[in-house]
């Protein structure tokens, strides 16, 4: 198989550092080495983060984290230095998002379930997900998720939110990706009716708390291709749930590739969206997962004790059809 380059030639264009690199997933997360001034510069910019202060914030956010009763998580300075960088330096928002993403875990246990590479194998060998080898333009990770390769008889929507949950806890060990942020491509070709009908309101909103509040690492774009009207149906359900800027951040492209490519380069994408890469595939991501198998289990005691989530952790979500659930089954 040839091998893939280390850059693509656009990247002798671009202005950020590591714009278009090729960085192999099962050793880019082990990366500790120090960041270059090219990306400490980035991190100031775009998150206010100051070498000079990281650990007076660390060591803020580790005394909230630490003061919170019940809360059961890592005061690592590594995982504390993922949600700083997501909520760019502010504490209480850190905080706030540290008790999310552990008050999900306590709240919906069905959804990491599966999150163990060692189970999570069978989900993964179907290729619905990839992140791509190459960054992109903005030096971003890219995810792309093929939805309609999802069989609902064999694979049911918690062992997908597990094998998702996964993807992103892997590039958030990234600090580039950290500072970054990734960009999410989905694919709805092949949607239908048997996918619809497995998704309640209650999933659909542990889903887009995974991505606009509850996850350290920021979506910067999500694209969606091609979609029908099948898509516009569930879309409709989940968009009251999104915040203005997620929303402003989606694109939907339907089977336009030329739309498609002027948001993400040809020059990182699969063959199967018109790219200059190998064919979609996801053996580099298994084999990262599994390696982290270990880092998962440590997450898997992560939550509240016995769910005594504070109150306000999460403000009352409002829908406007409250008691609409396709799978026939009403939230809590």
């Amino acid at each position: 198989m040839t091998a893939l380059p280390d850059v693509v030639t656009e990247a002798e264009n671009s202005c950020y550092p590591n714009a278009f690199a090729l960085e192999v997933l099962k050793n880019s997360h082990l990366d500790n080495s120090p960041l270059t001034m090219d990306w400490h510069k980035r991190a100031q910019e775009e998150l206010q983060e100051k070498a000079e202060w990281r650990e007076r914030d660390i060591q803020a956010l580790r005394d909230l984290v630490v003061a919170e009763e019940n809360l059961v998580c890592s005061s690592r300075d590594e995982f504390l230095l993922k949600f700083l960088r997501a909520k760019k330096f502010d504490y209480e928002k850190s905080f706030k998002m540290v008790q999310r993403y552990c008050a999900m875990r306590s709240r919906s246990p069905q959804n990491f379930s599966k999150s163990l590479p060692s189970l999570a194998k069978d989900t993964l060998d179907c290729q619905l997900q990839t992140v791509l080898p190459h960054r992109d333009g903005l030096a971003r990770r890219v995810l792309i998720f093929r939805v309609g390769k999802w069989n609902t008889v064999t694979t049911t929507p918690e062992e997908i939110f597990s094998s998702n949950f996964m993807c992103l806890e892997l590039m958030a060990k990234e600090q580039k990706t950290q500072i970054s942020g990734i960009v999410a491509m989905i694919d709805m070709d092949g949607f239908g009716w048997d996918h619809i009908m497995q998704l309640s309101v209650d999933y659909i909103r542990n889903v887009v708390s995974l991505v606009q509040n509850s996850f350290p690492i920021r979506f910067r774009e999500i694209h969606i291709i091609n979609e029908s009207y099948l898509f516009d149906m569930t879309y409709a359900l989940v968009k009251p749930f999104l915040s203005e800027k997620i929303r402003n951040r989606i694109r939907f492209h339907g089977s336009d590739l030329d739309s498609l490519h002027r948001a993400i380069s040809p020059s990182i994408l699969p063959r199967d969206y018109g790219g200059d890469q190998p064919p979609f595939n996801n053996s580099q991501l298994k084999e990262a997962l599994e390696n982290l198998e270990d880092y998962f289990q440590e997450l898997q005691g992560f939550g509240y004790t016995n769910n005594i989530v504070p109150s306000e952790v999460y403000e009352k979500e409002t829908h406007p059809f409250p008691a609409f659930c396709l799978s026939g089954q009403l939230p809590e």
